[in-house]
């Protein structure tokens, strides 16, 4: 009864408060959600995207663009301070013709072209 005691006050005094720290995500891959706007759109290939890097690479907002074929995706990575808004990126791609299906973005989840 008494071992039975230590391992459990073992646990709970050191593994536990361990297992918790390795569980939390660090406060960089919160930041890194929190910034990045993410957009599906309908179709999306090879052509779609040398045009949508092409067109975002002349924003001087936008550090980096990344797009995926399988998920139909673009992730906008705004610049250092920077706070991208979601009609201005909606506007950009609905003129390249890239009309977005869902933008997930720090301002909110829009299915349809926000605001400002």
């Amino acid at each position: 009864m008494m071992i039975q005691s230590k391992t459990m006050t073992l646990f709970a005094a050191v593994l536990l408060p361990l297992a918790l720290l390795f569980l939390t995500p660090t406060a960089s891959a919160v930041e890194k959600e929190k910034v990045n706007t993410v957009v599906t759109v309908g179709e999306m290939c090879g052509g779609c995207v040398k045009r949508i890097t092409k067109r975002f690479a002349t924003e001087k907002e936008v550090a980096k663009v990344a797009c995926s074929i399988e998920k139909k995706s673009v992730t906008l990575v705004p610049a250092k301070g920077v706070r991208l808004s979601p009609k201005r990126v909606w506007e950009i791609l609905d003129s390249i013709g890239k009309t977005p299906k869902k933008m997930v973005s720090p301002d909110g989840t829009f299915t349809s072209k926000p605001k400002k």
